[in-house]
């Protein structure tokens, strides 16, 4: 039950930096209109999040296969 909590909260942590991260790409790119910026912003920040979850997972199956191939 304890990973669950913690899980949650990372997910928080995650939502909220991706929140800024969209806001201060629409403001970085400010010959666009403000909606469109921060769709992108947001578009980048979630390529990022699935690269690195994607990147996490592939080692962490790595890892395991690994283990089992040097028994």
């Amino acid at each position: 039950m304890k990973k669950i909590g913690a899980y949650f909260v990372i997910g928080l942590v995650v939502a909220f930096v991706g929140v800024l991260f969209s806001d201060i790409f629409a403001d970085f790119f400010n010959g666009l209109p403000y909606g469109t910026g921060a769709v992108l912003g947001m578009c980048a920040y979630l390529c990022v999040v699935v690269i690195t979850c994607t990147g996490i997972i592939i080692s962490k199956i790595e890892e395991k296969s690994g283990s089992k191939e040097k028994e």
